[in-house]
């Protein structure tokens, strides 16, 4: 199989996650990647995660500080894994497609709608793929809880529960996930939320929204999050306070152009805590829209709930991916400690293959633009203080939240 050369831009936290991805994807028959380059403003950065790929991958990559310096260097490169923050990806993925390489982009796509528009005009002017990494929808409880949805399983939805509450005031991951202009930890975790709601149950119509600071002060955790080296060094730099400007708790009522609503509560802060996700219909309930590691379940009228082992049992005509059923034997992410590395592995194949079939992504720029515009549709329904249309918020003619971000961050 002929393999498809990538460099991975942005060596941080989110870059080695991507490698291990890269290393699970290449032991499987599937493997079609060849990480070339990494590429890191910061030298040591790069020097890291080059180290990490040698050892995961048996070959060390050519290390780049500049991304056209790595373009010329490498000029067999087709594709680059944009892994940098988030408040930079417009610049960097714009970028890359302008060096004429495709792009797969971490989530959020980019900052603001306005920067997801330079995005995908650009994509679109170069004829060049983009594809957003969004694992939840790739995970088997989501692909199931899509396929039964679609073949009505439980009859017309008409309503979606979306409840992810997490007490504390401990820093999330890293500090500038408090500061708005950086995005903040609503737009970098619930991203995944709308994303989920919208591959489920379709688009949204109409939001009404709150947001707010919860608290104004968040601490430095006891311990990192995550064991890689990278967030280890990174604790042990982060300093003990960190004046919060993002908010850090969402509330909201969807409505769906179906006619459904969906009940939103998402947040990280306060004192209260509540994770309860139902799909509602008028024949059954799957409990989950689908998450990464996740599982769902059905109950139908009269009948026993139904694990998703036996759903799979019983849902003639249903298949996942190849590379998916590989990864996935038993069909059920739960309990698999490979499983965020797992599902970087199918979105890194899954552009390769685009670009090596002259296929398409499955979650492209405009998918991406769309689950950040709904993020900032409470937030602007919010300031506002009334109901918003998807519809003004995507077109940029309902702006004020975002403006501010974009003068902080020079985006015209």
């Amino acid at each position: 199989m002929e393999k498809i050369r990538f460099g991975l831009v942005g060596c941080g936290g989110m870059g080695t996650r991507h490698l291990y991805g890269l290393r699970e994807l290449a032991q499987t028959p599937f493997a079609n990647v060849d990480l070339a380059a990494v590429c890191d403003l910061r030298p040591q950065h790069a020097e890291m995660a080059a180290a990490e790929a040698e050892r995961l991958l048996g070959r060390r990559p050519a290390i780049y500080t500049d991304l056209e310096a790595m373009r010329r260097g490498e000029p067999d490169l087709a594709a680059v894994d944009v892994v940098t923050d988030p408040s930079t990806h417009h610049r960097v993925v714009c970028q890359a497609l302008e060096l004429g390489l495709h792009v797969l982009v971490e989530k959020p796509l980019a900052i603001t709608v306005r920067a997801c528009r330079q995005i995908a005009e650009t994509a679109r002017r170069k004829g060049l793929l983009l594809s957003v990494a969004e694992n939840f929808r790739r995970d088997p409880s989501a692909r199931l809880a899509h396929h039964l949805v679609g073949r009505g399983v439980v009859g017309a939805p008409y309503a979606g529960v979306f409840h992810s509450l997490s007490p504390g005031n401990t820093i999330f991951i890293t500090p500038w996930r408090h500061h708005k202009e950086r995005g903040g930890a609503i737009l970098d975790m619930a991203v995944h939320f709308t994303h989920m709601v919208r591959y489920q149950l379709g688009e949204i119509e109409e939001i009404q929204g709150s947001a707010r600071i919860v608290e104004p002060v968040r601490k430095k955790p006891q311990q990192a999050v995550w064991t890689y080296e990278f967030y280890r060094a990174q604790y042990r730099e982060m300093e003990e306070e960190v004046r919060a400007t993002a908010e850090d708790t969402t509330l909201a009522l969807f409505r769906m152009k179906s006619g459904a609503v969906v009940d939103w509560m998402v947040g990280l802060g306060g004192h209260g805590s509540a994770h309860r996700e139902l799909i509602l219909g008028d024949q059954g309930c799957i409990e989950g829209f689908g998450t990464r590691g996740g599982r769902i379940n059905l109950r139908r009228a009269g009948q026993e709930e139904q694990t998703q082992e036996a759903l799979l049992a019983q849902t003639p005509g249903f298949a996942f991916e190849p590379l998916t059923a590989h990864l996935f034997p038993s069909g059920v992410s739960a309990g698999d400690a490979a499983v965020d590395w797992k599902l970087i592995a199918i979105e890194i194949h899954e552009l390769a293959q685009a670009i090596a079939e002259g296929g398409q992504v499955e979650v492209d720029a405009e998918w991406g633009l769309k689950d950040v515009a709904a993020i900032y549709a409470i937030f602007e329904s919010s300031r506002l203080g009334r109901p918003v249309r998807m519809s003004e918020v995507e077109a940029g003619m309902i702006y004020g939240y975002q403006a501010e971000i974009d003068a902080a961050l020079g985006i015209a």
